[in-house]
């Protein structure tokens, strides 16, 4: 079971819109070394561990992923205020201009702020999140390392950030 606290883990503030900075942070939350692949696969392998101490600790760490991608998510939302009134005014001239400062924008971002700015299931370059990220093989050592080795993955995503 699991039970929502209406408050965020930490205080998340933005200084001013950055809807370039919400793209790249896109990254850790739906994609392959971001939050959501990393709560999913503390999730699967919680589900197929037998020992309970174990089974325990996994589905805590699944929770607290959970949690990270509720940080991500609400710092993205928090990134792209007011993008999508600016953009829904000429949403192809926005679009370039956006392209332009941005460097390499992609559509999927743009049609996403427009449709909502909220935080989608896909990484930077707007490719959807995919199952695929979750390497779980159900062998506890083997995951265990896997989990290191995704950990150390995002920390150096989330350093490139910033």
């Amino acid at each position: 079971m699991f039970i929502h606290n209406k408050r965020l883990q930490y205080t998340v503030r933005v200084a001013q819109p950055n809807p370039g900075l919400a793209n790249l942070l896109l990254e850790q939350f739906g994609g392959a070394q971001g939050e959501l692949a990393a709560a999913s696969r503390y999730f699967t392998q919680a589900l197929a561990e037998d020992d309970p101490g174990r089974k325990d600790l996994l589905m805590d760490i699944a929770t607290e992923e959970l949690s990270h991608l509720e940080i991500v998510g609400s710092i993205i939302v928090m990134l792209n205020k007011g993008a999508k009134g600016r953009l829904a005014e000429g949403v192809e001239e926005e679009g370039e201009l956006y392209r332009a400062i941005n460097g390499a924008g992609n559509d999927s971002h743009i049609t996403s702020i427009l449709y909502g700015a909220g935080a989608p299931l896909t990484n930077s370059a707007g490719v959807p999140w995919s199952a695929a990220y979750v390497d779980t093989i159900g062998e506890p050592t083997a995951d265990f390392r896997s989990n290191i080795a995704a950990e150390a993955r995002a920390k150096i995503v989330y350093e490139r950030l910033m």
